[in-house]
């Protein structure tokens, strides 16, 4: 029974030659034979795999779909599969699991126009998610829902407003539109990253609710 097709990030490849390592299956007896992409689930094991065959090269981490969609639609023939953490013995690739590149760009690798990477996350507080007041362009006063790129930085937000709250991550569109979709009603925009000093909330780029529903939190077309 094949195993199923899952990974977690960061994904490693092995940068060698002026493209990525790929290998050839031992049993493709075409005089033309495909080649397979190789994928690893940690830096570690991307060198081992690098020091067993003799490889000079350097490990390059992809950090989410998005990046993994755009490096698997960049690659040429005769590159058409993908191993993920192959261990080859003898006849034998010896993966976890082997793919196609057109599979898992036509069902894994299904990516949206978020402005972001994942995970982001938000603050919960007792009262609700943490956010900010602000003015839109007339003057008018409106509430901003914060929003943080890095936990560390949602942290340090916590810590410096000197209230009680949790960084809570949101692990893809789905999940921010959920909340977005649920808040609309009293939160008018989003305050990426901001920082919290003097008693002020502040952020260097805001986006609106109406926006991010329409425009952004959106499957790729």
């Amino acid at each position: 029974m094949a195993a199923p097709i899952q990974w977690e990030y960061p994904l490693y490849l092995i940068a060698h030659g002026g493209g990525y390592t790929s290998i050839v299956d031992p049993q493709d007896t075409d005089d033309q034979p495909q080649h397979i992409l190789t994928t690893h689930s940690s830096e570690a094991v991307a060198l081992g795999f690098m020091q067993q065959f003799g490889i000079i090269g350097e490990p390059r981490q992809l950090n989410n779909d998005r990046e993994f969609r755009w490096l698997l639609k960049s690659l040429k023939l005769p590159v058409t599969k993908v191993a993920y953490d192959p261990e080859p013995v003898e006849f034998d690739i010896n993966a976890k699991w082997i793919a196609k590149i057109k599979t898992l760009l036509e069902d894994f690798l299904i990516v949206d126009n978020s402005p972001w990477n994942y995970p982001v996350f938000v603050i919960e507080q007792p009262d609700g998610f943490c956010s900010t007041v602000g003015s839109n362009e007339e003057g008018g006063p409106i509430t901003l829902l914060n929003l943080f790129t890095d936990e560390e930085k949602a942290k340090k937000y916590i810590e410096k407003q000197n209230q009680e709250g949790q960084a809570i991550p949101l692990h893809n569109m789905q999940h921010v539109r959920e909340i977005l979709l649920g808040l609309r009603d009293s939160v008018s925009a989003v305050a990426m990253d901001p920082v919290y000093q003097e008693n002020e909330s502040s952020s260097q780029y805001c986006i609106g609710v109406e926006a991010l529903l329409d425009k952004y939190l959106v499957l790729d077309q």
